[in-house]
């Protein structure tokens, strides 16, 4: 895992057999260190109606920097700190549709608060239903969600 993924889980707990704060490997019965593979990394591909209108919104609102753009603009890469998204551009209703229904990107975050008041003035100007202000969650969570042009969720959260 890239240093800082594991930020939100507490010194010692145990994330896919590695220890959030470092690196160690897998332990088989025995003791014995395993040689498995290591995911380091997932980065969603979400469907868009325009890769010019989101890179807009993404970098022009939520402050992400583009990464990669293809020639033909039909796939793009946008990043912010350590997380990614790539985007995919389609005229597929049923894809389009599954952003805008069934996708969302749980983004973590160290700092939810002044995050969200960086972002303040350009949300604003958002229609309301598309963004909601910071509150707690009951299982130890703050978070503000936002909804990208083509209705996809996106979840800025912080560990309490």
């Amino acid at each position: 895992m890239r240093e800082g993924h594991c930020k939100r889980f507490r010194s010692g707990e145990a994330v896919l057999g590695f220890a959030a704060t470092e690196r160690s490997p897998i332990r088989e019965p025995g003791g014995l260190m395993s040689n498995e593979p290591v995911v380091e990394d997932a980065v969603a591909i979400v469907a868009v109606r325009d890769i010019t209108t989101t890179l807009n919104f993404y970098a022009g609102v939520l402050g992400f920097e583009q990464r990669f753009l293809a020639e033909d603009h039909s796939f793009a890469t946008v990043t912010r700190g350590q997380a990614a998204i790539h985007f995919t551009q389609t005229t597929d209703a049923d894809a389009l549709e599954g952003t805008a229904q069934n996708i969302s990107l749980h983004v973590w975050v160290d700092g939810l608060d002044r995050l969200f008041a960086q972002l303040e003035p350009k949300l604003s100007l958002l229609p309301k239903e598309r963004v909601r202000p910071p509150f707690d969650q009951p299982y130890g969570v703050r978070e503000f969600h936002i909804k990208d042009p083509d209705g996809c969720l996106l979840l800025f959260a912080e560990s309490r």
